[in-house]
């Protein structure tokens, strides 16, 4: 049987990737989003998805890291929609499992906006691009790792009524 703590978490921390690295880095999403204010509503709803993987943890860790660049705004995002998901889900194992299945209908998504705003894909995914997208996904994964194994600690362990 479903949590319903579980599928609330889940579907808050899915509304919140829409929205949570624009509160973090609004200059640059802005600038964006003007391009494409009056024509393609879905393709401003794809560029506020994907802005979340544009942290590429694989180039930031091949480079000579530093503490200060560690707090990207898509990483603290993911982490805050971890934290959030993993609390409203209690529970160590379902913090963990509901922020993990966050970035994966997020990604999905992703993938089902860019396709239907017609934004070419297969650059996303060869070349130096794909390790720029490969590194944005393991970094999302990392984030809400951290976060909702945070939040599902915080918040208790989960009682399950029989």
């Amino acid at each position: 049987m479903t949590s319903y703590r579980l599928v609330i978490g889940i579907i808050v921390g899915v509304t919140m990737s829409f929205f949570s690295v624009f509160f973090y880095n609004m200059t640059v999403i802005l600038e964006q989003i003007q391009l494409y204010a009056g024509t393609e509503p879905l393709k401003i709803a794809s560029l506020l998805v994907g802005a979340n993987f544009n942290f590429d943890m694989i180039s930031y860790l091949a480079d000579s890291p530093s503490i200060l660049g560690f707090f990207a705004p898509e990483l603290l995002a993911w982490i805050i929609i971890g934290y959030i998901s993993g609390t409203i889900s209690k529970g160590l194992k379902r913090g963990v499992i509901a922020s993990m299945l966050v970035v994966v209908i997020v990604l999905l998504i992703w993938i089902i906006l860019s396709i239907i705003s017609r934004i070419d894909l297969m650059t996303l995914f060869q070349g130096s691009q794909l390790i720029e997208t490969l590194g944005g996904i393991i970094s999302a994964f990392i984030g809400v790792l951290i976060g909702g194994s945070v939040g599902g600690l915080i918040s208790g362990p989960y009682e399950e009524f029989y």
